[in-house]
């Protein structure tokens, strides 16, 4: 997920269709490599209130493209390409909205949204709004709704979301946020998806074929417990794995390691956990299970 497109749209009124300036910035191997900023004849009638927001009047786009000839133009640099955008249910409606105005056929590419990214990872944020969460990354955002300056905002913000919680691929993004990009083509078009109920499922985790094989964890079962304070649990699954160890999602007989997140609390309280409950169970019946504090199974990797 090194290369993407983002975008923004901004509109002359109330409808997703009424397309009067495009912004792209285009992601490669993480870096900003180009952009595109282009005012586009929506041929509608400018709303005021709109014309307050992004300073785009009729006057502006007398001689610009109408967004059909506009796309005609950039259809083969975005083409397969991976687009992003900040708060997608607007602007990739608006894209499909304009293409079936004017029964062009569109390209394929899949759509992720920064704003359910976010959402999703940046637990108990205020606002997620663009303007926020670049203040929070320190990102520059001179002219909020300037459809390029805010496709460059919307690119360094994912760039800084894949650095903090390292988003390597859509394979990484669904195991910890469950969202499935969007995609669009000539048969359909789908916004990017949040699966809420979903549980995750650590046994989806790709167990490294070329692991040490002296590892404590390689071709062992391994169980999580309680909050983990250095790695969230999925990373932690994924250090599992990396040496050759089997990630589980709950205990069974096959199980070797129990990791238990907030030892010290659980023990002083004893507050624990039914999976925790189980493997004491398990333990004084015979089974060769061995419980972890967080801190014992860091040295162990």
């Amino acid at each position: 997920m090194k290369n993407f497109i983002a975008f923004d749209f901004e509109t002359a009124n109330s409808n997703r269709h009424s397309i009067c300036s495009v912004g792209m910035v285009f992601v490669e191997d993480r870096k900003i490599v180009d952009s595109v900023y282009q005012l586009i004849d929506p041929e509608e009638p400018f709303d005021e209130f709109n014309i307050g927001i992004h300073g785009i009047s009729p006057k502006d786009v007398k001689d610009a493209p109408t967004f059909d000839v506009f796309y005609e133009t950039i259809k083969e640099k975005i083409e397969n390409k991976l687009m992003i955008a900040h708060y997608l249910a607007f602007d990739g409606y608006a894209l499909r909205d304009n293409l079936e105005r004017y029964d062009v056929e569109p390209c394929f590419n899949q759509f992720l949204c920064t704003y359910q990214l976010s959402k999703k990872l940046m637990l108990g944020q205020l606002s997620y709004s663009l303007k926020t969460l670049c203040q929070h990354f320190e990102i520059d955002l001179i002219r909020h709704h300037n459809a390029l300056d805010d496709a460059k905002a919307c690119a360094d913000l994912m760039l800084s979301l894949m650095d903090e919680y390292e988003l390597v691929d859509l394979n990484s993004i669904y195991l910890k946020t469950f969202i499935r990009p969007g995609e669009i083509s000539k048969e359909k078009y789908r916004s990017s998806l949040v699966s809420k109920g979903s549980k995750l499922d650590l046994r989806t985790v790709e167990v490294a074929a070329d692991a040490n094989t002296n590892n404590a964890f390689y071709g062992k079962n391994v169980v999580f417990t309680g909050k983990l304070n250095v790695f969230t649990r999925i990373e932690a699954a994924q250090l599992v794995a990396s040496r050759g160890g089997h990630p589980q999602n709950g205990l069974n007989k096959q199980t070797n390691f129990i990791i238990l997140g907030n030892f010290e609390d659980v023990m002083i309280k004893g507050t624990k956990s039914s999976k925790l409950e189980k493997a004491e169970k398990m333990i004084s019946a015979g089974k060769e299970l061995e419980i972890l504090a967080e801190e014992d199974f860091l040295k162990m990797l």
